[in-house]
């Protein structure tokens, strides 16, 4: 009995370990933008900080396209699907990134994520 928990309780620590692993080798970035009567858009991302260069490994929710910054300066852009499909495997170098959906003119808010993984 002692044996089997023993091995059960292996496996458990071992699936906790390999989560752990793959959490630190993927990162989301996600970016609103908001539009209010009688202001301007309201923009927000909390960022992320990469160590490592990681590429761009999906997205999720970028209808009307996307723009990525590093500091205050433009990364990339992607404003359409075919953008987009080349937005997958694109490096982003070590430094921290801000991801904005573009927010068409007929809609009040938008959102963006992208995930990126280890190159």
């Amino acid at each position: 009995m002692k044996i089997i928990r023993n091995i059960i309780l292996t496996i458990v620590v071992t699936i906790i370990l390999l989560s752990t692993v793959e959490a630190q080798n993927r990162k989301t970035i996600t970016g609103y933008q908001e539009r209010m009567p009688g202001v301007n858009a309201e923009i927000r991302c909390d960022g992320v900080r990469l160590t490592r260069t990681m590429v761009i490994d999906s997205i999720s929710g970028w209808h009307s396209g996307f723009w990525i910054t590093k500091g205050n300066k433009m990364e990339k852009a992607c404003w359409n699907l075919r953008q987009v499909d080349s937005c997958i495997g694109y490096e982003l170098k070590p430094g921290t990134y801000y991801v904005y959906p573009n927010l068409k003119s007929e809609y009040d808010t938008a959102s963006i994520t992208i995930w990126v993984k280890d190159k």
